[in-house]
């Protein structure tokens, strides 16, 4: 049974009798609801620094009847990737656990009863669209203990949808503050003060462009074909720029990319998952830096939600290795091929240097190597790096892209120099969800690429 107590409600290690601690299960003759009020009124009566309305219950039951019959083999990694999101969205301070087969109860140091729920209802949210690739609001719910007026402990179930359109009332109501101008997440989420920061659950009214990373969708263009029929995930220029204001040897930068990494796989594959549905067909490469696998737990973590990718949607995945350090042993990259190979049909590199180490990369699996460009960079020497990198995939029997490809004279280039692939302005913008396929010349791209205009850097 998992437990989560970094600490009491009021900051001191919890001890082992205060009434938060897992020590009843719903026993087989109980409901769950039932099971549930009697332990949320131990935790009430046990702890004086916890209230009523701060004791809530979600569960996994919706999940588990949509997977049907691959919940036997799934379901603990449904529960690592549910306890994982819970670390993420909960304040230090905050009390959860695992409450039966597939249940969770937490206790909220802070927040109010309708943060909290609006909170816990977002947590099941988020699970519903990355496990099963859509969230039906009206049947995700979360149970509250409340005391009623007799003293006892009564539930409250609360919709997400009601949550929702409650929220919205409040934002609209004249008093309420304005929403940001962007409008890029609803100020639905509780206030940063309740809640542990995480890039993709941040409030609305505390957010800026610099806290929270955003995955977006590359066009790429297949020089053979002459058809734009793949996307790759890059973040967006706020994000990337946040990183590289990051020491490099900073564990937190290392944590915010393994972040990145987990967000942008949970992204790529929910979002195909709903497009699939939709008979919605396109090649999509995944990046995951060097650091993510390096690490004996972030790997694991990161292989654990790479087995939660649909088996139909393998053969249309590609991941794309970034950050690969300058002579890395063949057999260290090898393994990261062979741990990744299960779940795509291609493992790629992507430098940033021109330098690599195209023979051990051939050797240990690798189908493609990229060199993304700089655009600070003058035209000449871009130029000269396409130009020198594209043979050198070639001669090892993979094939060569370039990333940021900006215009005609470096697309020129690029294909003069024998590359498979391109991506950048001048194919396309990045994009919130993916196209459909489309197929042009090297002149239709051109006649396109006059109508956008580029005001700003592209990361």
């Amino acid at each position: 049974m998992a437990t989560h107590h970094p600490s009491g409600p009021d900051g001191a290690p919890p001890e082992h009798d205060d009434g938060l601690t897992p020590s009843l299960a719903p026993s087989s003759t109980q409901s769950i609801d039932e099971s549930f009020k009697e332990r949320a009124r131990q935790i009430l009566a046990h702890s004086q620094t916890v209230t009523a309305g701060s004791v809530h219950l979600i569960g996994l039951d919706e999940i588990r009847n949509e997977l049907g019959d691959r919940w036997g083999s799934v379901n603990e990694r449904v529960h690592v990737y549910t306890e994982r999101m819970l670390k993420k969205v909960l304040s230090p301070r905050d009390v959860w656990f695992r409450y039966g087969e597939n249940h969770y109860i937490i206790v909220f140091a802070q927040a109010d009863r309708k943060s909290a729920q609006l909170t816990c209802s977002k947590v099941m949210e988020s699970l519903h669209q990355a496990l099963l690739g859509h969230a039906d609001t009206r049947r995700i719910t979360v149970k509250t203990a409340v005391v009623d007026v007799g003293g006892g402990v009564a539930l409250d179930t609360a919709r997400l949808a009601d949550l929702l359109k409650d929220a919205v009332h409040k934002r609209e109501a004249p008093a309420a503050p304005s929403p940001p101008a962007d409008g890029a997440i609803p100020a639905t989420i509780p206030t940063a003060e309740a809640r542990h920061p995480h890039w993709t659950e941040m409030p609305a009214d505390t957010i800026t462009p610099q806290s929270r990373p955003k995955v977006l969708f590359r066009p790429v263009f297949d020089v053979k074909h002459k058809v734009v029929s793949t996307y790759c995930c890059r973040t967006d220029a706020d994000t990337s720029r946040t990183l590289n204001l990051m020491d490099a040897f900073d564990p937190e930068r290392e944590e915010a990319v393994f972040d990145l990494d987990m967000e942008t796989l949970s992204l790529a594959v929910s979002t195909y998952n709903e497009l699939y549905a939709n008979k919605f067909r396109y090649a999509q490469t995944i990046p995951v830096h060097f650091g993510t696998l390096a690490s004996s737990r972030r790997r694991r973590e990161y292989i654990q939600a790479c087995r939660m990718i649909p088996r139909v949607l393998m053969p249309f995945l590609a991941f794309e290795l970034d950050g690969l350090p300058a002579g890395v042993p063949y057999g260290r990259l090898a393994e990261i091929v062979a741990m990744l190979r299960p779940f795509a049909r291609a493992a790629m590199v992507i430098l940033h240097e021109d330098a690599g180490d195209l023979s051990v990369y051939a050797t240990a699996g690798v189908k493609g190597v990229g060199l993304r460009l700089d655009g600070r960079e003058d035209e000449p020497r871009i130029l000269e790096r396409v130009q020198t990198f594209c043979p050198g995939p070639r001669k090892f029997g993979m094939f060569a892209y370039v990333d940021g490809v900006r215009n005609p004279v470096e697309l020129e280039a690029a294909e003069a120099a024998g590359a498979a692939y391109l991506s950048g302005p001048i194919i396309g913008e990045d994009s919130e969800v993916p196209e459909h396929m489309k197929r042009c010349t090297e002149r239709q791209l051109l006649q396109r690429s006059r109508r956008r205009r580029h005001d700003t850097p592209w990361g």
